[in-house]
C-alpha cells in the first residue's frame, strides 16, 4: 500500500515537472512575412494579422479595411493557444503594390495610403469616421492641438489651484493667530469667502475614440466574394509568400432588433435577448431596464476568422451582432388587463446601497442636483413589474413611428406559487409511505426472529 502511495506521489511530481519546464521554455520565434489587418467587424475595428499558416483574409465588404505587408516575428503562445508577432523586436514594412484578383472581376492594383480612422461623438456609438492622405495628417494634427491646449490648461489649472491653496493656508493661519490675541477678524474671514477655487478643464469630448495615429497601408473596400492577394515590391517582383486568398463577406440580415436587459436587483449582471421570437422569464422581484439595440447576422466562422485570424467558428452558423444602440426610440408594453402604455428613453444612475448588503440600486438621474458633474451609468427604457403582472407583451418604434423588424418580445413573469408547499408535500409524500413500509417490515422481521 505505501509503496503504491509512493509510486502516484512520484507520478504526479513527474507530470508537474515537465508541465512547468513547457511552461518555463520560451516559444520559438520565427520570421515569417505577415499582412497585418485592421478590420472593420460591423461596430469597431480588429487588429489581427494573417502569416504564413493562414487559410485566407477574411473582411467584410463594402467598407475601409486596412491592410499591410511587413516581415516580423511569429510564434506561438501555448498558455492562450493564440498566434502571435513580436513587432518590437523586428518590424520591417514593405512599400509595393497590392495585388487584387478575382472570379470575372478587374485586377486591382493598390497603393499605400496614409490614413486614420476615429469615432465622433453623435447618436450613441456608431460613428466612425475614416480620414486618408492629407486629410489623415489634418486630422491627426487637429488632435493634438486640442491635446496640446489641453495639457496647456491643466498646468494652468495647477498653478492656479497651488496659488490659492497658499492664499487659504495663509488666510487661515492669520485668522487662527489674530484670534488667539484676541484681534477682531471679520475681514479676514470675509476674504476667505470671496476666495474661490479655480474650475478644473474638462477633457476634450470631441471624439468618443479619437484618432489613430497616422499609419500607411492598403485601403480594401470591395463587394463580396472570393479574392486571390499578392503584394508586388516596387522592383516589380512577387513577394514570395505573399499569395493568400481573401474572403469578403457581406451580412445576411441588418437591422433586426436585440435588447440588452438590465434586472434593477441585479446592475452588473445585464443579459441579452437577441433571437427575435425570444421569450423573457423574470421573477418579478424587480423592474427591468431595457436598452434595444440593432444588430446584424453574420456567418460565425467568417466573422470570428475576421476578428481574430487563427480563430475557429462554425461555417454551418449564423450569428447576430450587436451594432449600436437604438437612437429616439419608443417602447409600447402591453400587460393583460390593462391599456397601451408607452415608455421613453431616460437616464439613470447607480448608487451602491449602504451596509452589509453590497447590492446596488437603479434611480432617476438628477444633473442639477444629487449627480450634478457627473454622467449617467446607462440611458434605458424602464419596464415596471408589478406583483399582479403574467405576461408583458412590448414593441419598439423608431423615431419616426416606424415599427422596427424583429422590435416585439413577450416577458413572463413566474411568480412563486402558493400552492408550493402543497405540491412540495404530495411529492414527498410516496418516499413517507415507503420509509413507513420498510420500518413496518423491519419490526414483523424483528419479531418472527424472537419469536
Amino acid at each position: 500500500m505505501i509503496r503504491a502511495v509512493k509510486i502516484i506521489i512520484s507520478s504526479l511530481l513527474f507530470l508537474l515537472a515537465t508541465s512547468m519546464q513547457g511552461i518555463g521554455q520560451v516559444p520559438v520565434r520565427k520570421e515569417q512575412l505577415v499582412y497585418s489587418i485592421m478590420a472593420f467587424n460591423g461596430r469597431d475595428y480588429s487588429r489581427t494579422f494573417a502569416g504564413e499558416n493562414a487559410d485566407a483574409i477574411y473582411l467584410i465588404s463594402n467598407i475601409d479595411n486596412f491592410l499591410g505587408v511587413c516581415k516580423t516575428l511569429v510564434y506561438f503562445w501555448p498558455i492562450t493557444g493564440e498566434w502571435k508577432t513580436n513587432l518590437s523586436v523586428l518590424n520591417i514594412p514593405f512599400e509595393g503594390t497590392l495585388q487584387i484578383s478575382g472570379y470575372r472581376r478587374e485586377l486591382k492594383n493598390l497603393k499605400s495610403t496614409p490614413y486614420t480612422f476615429y469615432n465622433v461623438r453623435g447618436e450613441y456609438e456608431l460613428n466612425w469616421k475614416v480620414a486618408k492622405g492629407e486629410e489623415a495628417y489634418r486630422v491627426w494634427e487637429h488632435y493634438q492641438e486640442l491635446m496640446d491646449a489641453y495639457r496647456e490648461s491643466v498646468r494652468q489649472y495647477q498653478r492656479e489651484i497651488n496659488n490659492y491653496r497658499e492664499r487659504l493656508n495663509e488666510l487661515t493661519s492669520r485668522i487662527t493667530r489674530m484670534r488667539d490675541e484676541g484681534k477682531d477678524v471679520t475681514g479676514l474671514i470675509e476674504k476667505m469667502k470671496e476666495l474661490k477655487p479655480p474650475q478644473e478643464p474638462d477633457f476634450p469630448r470631441d471624439y468618443i475614440i479619437p484618432p489613430s495615429p497616422v499609419s500607411k497601408g492598403f485601403i480594401v473596400n470591395l463587394p463580396p466574394g472570393k479574392y486571390s492577394l499578392r503584394f508586388i515590391t516596387d522592383e516589380g517582383e512577387l513577394m514570395q509568400g505573399s499569395e493568400i486568398e481573401m474572403v469578403v463577406f457581406d451580412r445576411r440580415r441588418a437591422g433586426s432588433v436585440g435588447f440588452e436587459v438590465i434586472p434593477g436587483d441585479k446592475w452588473t449582471r445585464p443579459v441579452e435577448s437577441k433571437p427575435p421570437a425570444q421569450v423573457l422569464y423574470v421573477n418579478g422581484s424587480a423592474d427591468l431596464y431595457l436598452r434595444p439595440f440593432f444588430m446584424d447576422e453574420y456567418n460565425d466562422l467568417y466573422y470570428e476568422k475576421m476578428r481574430k485570424n487563427d480563430a475557429r467558428g462554425n461555417p454551418n452558423l449564423m450569428k447576430w451582432v450587436r451594432v449600436q444602440q437604438i437612437p429616439g426610440a419608443r417602447i409600447f408594453i402591453l400587460k393583460r388587463g390593462h391599456e397601451l402604455e408607452v415608455i421613453l428613453e431616460e437616464p439613470y444612475f447607480v448608487e451602491q446601497l449602504k451596509g452589509t448588503s453590497l447590492g446596488y440600486r437603479i434611480i432617476p438621474y438628477d444633473p442639477m442636483g444629487a449627480h450634478r458633474g457627473l454622467d449617467p451609468s446607462l440611458i434605458a427604457f424602464r419596464v415596471p413589474i408589478g406583483n399582479y403582472d403574467r405576461i408583458i407583451d412590448l414593441r419598439i418604434e423608431d423615431k419616426n413611428g416606424r415599427i422596427l423588424k424583429n422590435g416585439t418580445r413577450q416577458i413572463r413573469v413566474i411568480h412563486p406559487s402558493r400552492k408550493g408547499f402543497l405540491a412540495l408535500t404530495f411529492a414527498v409524500l410516496p418516499f413517507i409511505v415507503m420509509a413507513l413500509i420498510y420500518i413496518q417490515r423491519y419490526r414483523v422481521s424483528k419479531c418472527s426472529i424472537k419469536s
